[in-house]
């Protein structure tokens, strides 16, 4: 590994990203949770926010998550080496100024789990336009992000599920991004 992340900037227009709010939009939305890979929670403490779940069978998607899964090999081979198996379901995230939508620090993966694979790439798209929103800045424990990194529109970013992340509060407005994670055998 020799990065603690990729970025692609502007991978996205502003016109695909419109479209993937409005589409992630018509989805049932549900509380976002805690605890994946084992019991999952509410806490409002740590994590306030509305997720809908993209299947990634859907034939709508298909060409945005051949997309992604170039993107991710890229940044796989750019700067981490893992060995990936792919990716499951696609979250889609609203963080609301309504109730300061927010995730505090946290890790991707669970060193727990007892399943054959792990969560080894993550994966967030920025759908908002930077002036829909103030706040809700995703911050690395690793190899901060510098000012206005990973800010525009259409801003993809890859990095380890183990690199510790957190979104900030949202203050005013509403923040869209897409997430999901690659998956391969367990770390050894």
């Amino acid at each position: 590994m020799n990065s603690w992340w990729q970025l692609f900037s502007k991978a996205f227009t502003e016109q695909e990203c419109q479209w993937l709010i409005d589409y992630g939009a018509k989805h049932s939305p549900v509380q976002a949770t805690v605890g994946h890979g084992g019991k999952s929670v509410v806490d409002d403490h740590l994590r306030r926010s509305t997720v809908r779940w993209l299947n990634r069978s859907d034939a709508a998607l298909t060409p945005f998550f051949a997309r992604l899964e170039k993107m991710a090999l890229q940044a796989n081979a750019n700067a981490f080496g893992f060995d990936l198996a792919g990716f499951h379901e696609v979250q889609f995230t609203e963080y609301n100024a309504d109730n300061s939508g927010t995730y505090g620090w946290h890790e991707d993966l669970n060193w727990t789990k007892n399943t054959p694979f792990d969560r080894k790439m993550s994966m967030v798209i920025q759908l908002s336009k930077p002036d829909d929103y103030t706040g809700g800045k995703l911050e690395f424990a690793h190899d901060p992000l510098k000012e206005g990194q990973f800010s525009n529109q259409g801003d993809v970013i890859f990095f380890p599920s183990f690199n510790r992340h957190r979104v900030t509060p949202v203050k005013l407005g509403v923040r869209y991004s897409l997430v999901t994670w690659f998956v391969g055998p367990k770390f050894r």
